[in-house]
C-alpha cells in the first residue's frame, strides 16, 4: 500500500462515519483535484476509487481505461463495471460543496454568464454544456464553448443555444418558442413580466416525466438542482421539505417518499428555492 492509498482510506473512511458530512465530501473532492495534478500511475489508480466513492463514475472510467492492460483481467472486470456506470456521465456525483479552487473556478465562469433570475446556476446544474470544441448558436451564429441544449418547446430542431439568446430572448422569440411549458407551472404568480421571464429567457432543467416549476411568495422559484434524499440529508433540509403542504399529496408517510429518491435513480427529485423568503420546495418524478 502506498502513500495515496493510504490518504484516500484514511479520508474515505472519515466520509463513512461523518454519514456523508459535507466537510468530508469537500476533503475527497479537494484529495481528488490533487491526484489529477502528480499525474503518476500510482496516483492515477487512486484517483479511480476516489472517483468512484464520489460517484464520478465517468472520470472514474476515462482515468482508468488507459491504465488497464489486457493481461490485468482484474482491471479489465473493474472497466467493464465503469463503463456500464459511466452512461450516468458525472451529473448525479455527490454535490461537491461551497469552497475550494473548483468553486471558486467555477464562480469565475459564471460570472460571465449573463444573470438568470429563476436559474441561478446554470453551469452547477448543467443546464449549459461546455466544450473545448466551438459549437455554433442556432440563433446568433456565433461559436460558443457554453451552451445549451436542453429542453425547448418548438416546432424548429434546436441544438444548440448560447446563454446571451436565452437571456435577451432572441432565440424564443426566432424560433416561437419556450423553454418551460406554461401549462406546467405552479399556481400563484399573477404577473405576466414574471411568466415572460420564466418561460422566454430562463433555461429549463431535464426531468424524468413533464418539467414542474415550483412557485412561493407570488412568484415562481429558483431552480436549484437536481436531488435525492442524501443530497436534501447533506444540506440539513429534510425537516424543511417536508413542511411543504405539497407533501401531504404523497401519503401518510412523506419522509418514507423523501427516502425512496435517488439522484439519478428511478425516483429523481429536483430542488427550487424562493427568492423571497429562502425556503426549499421540492418536485419529484419518477422514470
Amino acid at each position: 500500500m502506498n502513500d495515496y492509498q493510504q490518504k484516500y482510506i484514511e479520508l474515505k473512511k472519515q466520509y463513512e462515519q461523518s454519514d456523508g458530512a459535507a466537510d468530508a465530501v469537500q476533503a475527497l473532492y479537494e484529495y481528488k483535484d490533487f491526484l489529477k495534478e502528480q499525474g503518476t500511475p500510482e496516483a492515477q489508480w487512486v484517483l479511480v476509487d476516489v472517483c468512484e466513492t464520489l460517484e464520478l463514475y465517468k472520470t472514474a472510467y476515462e482515468t482508468l481505461r488507459p491504465l488497464v492492460t489486457s493481461e490485468d483481467k482484474s482491471a479489465l472486470k473493474h472497466l467493464g463495471k465503469l463503463q456500464s456506470l459511466q452512461e450516468r456521465g458525472d451529473h448525479y456525483a455527490l454535490p461537491r460543496p461551497k469552497g475550494g479552487k473548483e468553486q471558486a473556478r467555477q464562480a469565475e465562469r459564471l460570472a460571465a454568464l449573463p444573470h438568470f433570475r429563476y436559474h441561478p446556476n446554470p453551469l452547477e446544474t448543467k443546464a449549459f454544456t461546455e466544450t473545448d470544441t466551438p459549437m455554433i448558436c442556432d440563433c446568433c451564429g456565433k461559436p460558443v464553448k457554453i451552451y445549451y441544449d436542453g429542453p425547448f418547446y418548438a416546432i424548429d430542431d434546436i441544438d444548440c443555444l448560447c446563454p446571451e439568446c436565452i437571456s435577451s430572448g432572441k432565440a424564443a422569440e426566432k424560433f416561437n418558442g419556450e423553454f418551460q411549458d406554461e401549462a406546467s407551472l405552479e399556481d400563484g404568480v399573477d404577473d405576466e413580466e414574471k411568466l415572460d421571464e420564466l418561460i422566454h429567457r430562463t433555461p429549463g432543467y431535464s426531468g424524468w416525466q413533464q418539467e414542474y416549476w415550483r412557485a412561493h411568495c407570488g412568484d415562481y422559484c429558483a431552480f436549484v438542482g437536481y436531488v435525492g434524499y442524501r443530497e436534501l440529508k447533506q444540506m440539513g433540509i429534510v425537516d424543511e421539505i417536508l413542511e411543504d403542504s405539497m407533501c401531504n399529496e404523497w401519503g401518510a408517510e412523506p419522509e418514507e417518499i423523501l427516502k425512496s429518491l435517488v439522484n439519478g435513480g428511478s425516483v429523481q427529485g429536483y430542488l427550487f428555492q424562493c427568492l423571497h423568503c429562502g425556503k426549499h420546495l421540492l418536485w419529484m418524478d419518477c422514470d
